[in-house]
């Protein structure tokens, strides 16, 4: 053989086409989400991680929030608004024996009790008082509080009905550790460098029947009828020396100049529906009512997209609304998206796959200057028409003229129903009736085994 090689003009790899290329990638995507949905179906851990994702309120942001039991919330009633619960607190505390007693009881003062309330409410839901799920040492840095007066105040709020505790704070275990550490991840875009260890109690702030009972309705302001002031607003116009024109110059702050207008006006103040309907409905506008699998999509998406909550949704701060989910809406609808067979989490998920294919992720909520725009961006990138996650997942699990999105709804409810069924049946942990259900569960298994193995003996012998 002689030494020399022969030079051979090997052929050179070609570039791919854009079209090839973005192909390629498409279809790894998709497998991708095949292997993870499969993984999740097959993986005892991994569902139960999804399900503490799923468990999270919305706002929730980098640290993991306890679930609540179900049907806690159904026994707790809501405050009407924050205002109104702290004004309530107030009153008990200042004008019930029930209140006083359990101030002397607790050994806290009234003003001091007070401050604790502001200080749980800053962290409530605004339309509900609940999800108050603040450590006490936040709680104490933004009051100025110690931890030993904040723990006398939930005391005196357990005891008048004021607060309840839904979810006792606890350690983590490593399934609630790992879930802890995707929601970090989907917050700031990396693995957070150190692990939360632990979660805070998870507090509903109530407005009780007994309280608001006890307390006085708030007196109403008198307002001045419409009719007196457009009367006399007439009756100067017509005194004044000013030319008389043919036109007459209205602004839009101005009194009616007719007494049919005045009259509408006056109706309009009062909301009489009676008299709305003698009136007719000549200046009501038709209202398009969004469908509700697109208002749920929308919903998830925000919950999903932490970029998104800085501009759509409620200000947990100060309750203020910031923004319209409708505005979510209405970019769905020009993505094209089928929300009947796309829900809010397959979205996410989505464009997560994308981002992650891309080398893309989503920026920081603080440097962003429009999300919606760049939502709308990201949405227009993809193809939607091909199936989703949902319908892989739940495929011929459908009800007669049930959508894909209507029947993951239900399928998601039915199996929470039966979650809280079982574990309303269970007896209470190390309790007799556990530790004998455990021992039966032990031996039938135990035997079904040992007739396994004597099954597989015979069939060798």
């Amino acid at each position: 053989m002689s030494p020399e090689v022969s030079d051979v003009d090997f052929p050179l790899p070609q570039p791919f086409a854009d079209e090839e290329w973005e192909a390629i990638v498409a279809a790894a995507v998709a497998n991708v989400a095949a292997i993870e949905a499969a993984q999740v179906l097959d993986d005892p851990a991994e569902a139960a991680v999804q399900d503490l994702l799923e468990a999270q309120p919305a706002g929730t942001r980098a640290a993991l929030t306890l679930p609540v039991p179900a049907g806690a919330c159904a026994r707790t009633p809501t405050w009407h608004s924050r205002r109104y619960w702290l004004t309530l607190c107030e009153w008990i505390a200042a004008n019930t024996d029930r209140g006083k007693t359990a101030l002397k009881r607790h050994g806290i003062a009234a003003e001091t009790f007070l401050k604790v309330c502001a200080a749980h409410a800053e962290y409530a839901d605004s339309p509900t008082g609940r999800d108050v799920a603040a450590t006490l040492a936040t709680l104490a840095s933004r009051s100025k509080l110690s931890t030993d007066q904040l723990k006398r105040g939930r005391r005196v709020l357990k005891t008048l009905e004021l607060g309840v505790e839904l979810a006792r704070g606890k350690k983590l275990n490593g399934h609630e550790r790992e879930a802890a550490a995707r929601l970090y991840a989907q917050a700031h875009g990396q693995a957070p460098t150190r692990l939360q260890s632990g979660a805070a109690s998870v507090w509903a702030l109530s407005a009780p029947l007994w309280a608001v009972e006890a307390m006085p309705a708030p007196k109403k302001p008198k307002r001045r009828s419409q009719r007196r002031s457009a009367r006399r607003v007439r009756k100067t116009g017509a005194s004044t020396s000013r030319p008389a024109s043919s036109v007459p110059r209205r602004s839009p702050r101005s009194a009616p100049q007719s007494s049919r207008s005045s009259f509408l006006v006056c109706l309009s103040v009062r909301k009489d529906h009676q008299a709305r309907e003698r009136a007719g409905e000549e200046h009501s506008t038709p209202t398009r009512i969004r469908p509700l699998t697109l208002q749920r999509a929308a919903a998830e998406l925000v919950e999903r997209v932490p970029a998104l909550r800085a501009v759509v949704g409620l200000d947990e701060a100060t309750g203020k609304r910031r923004g319209h989910i409708g505005s979510v809406c209405d970019l769905l609808v020009e993505a094209g998206i089928d929300t009947t067979r796309w829900t809010g989490a397959d979205i996410a998920q989505a464009l997560n796959h994308d981002g992650a294919a891309r080398g893309w992720m989503w920026p920081a909520a603080e440097t962003m200057t429009s999300p919606l725009r760049l939502l709308a961006f990201r949405l227009s990138q993809l193809d939607w028409s091909s199936p989703s996650l949902t319908e892989r997942k739940i495929h011929g699990r459908e009800l007669a003229g049930e959508c894909p999105a209507e029947a993951a709804y239900r399928l998601v409810k039915a199996h929470r129903r039966t979650r809280a069924a079982v574990s309303a049946k269970l007896a209470p942990p190390a309790s007799d009736e556990h530790r004998q259900a455990i021992r039966e569960q032990l031996t039938a298994d135990l035997a079904a085994k040992k007739a396994a193995r004597a099954l597989a003996s015979a069939r060798v012998g």
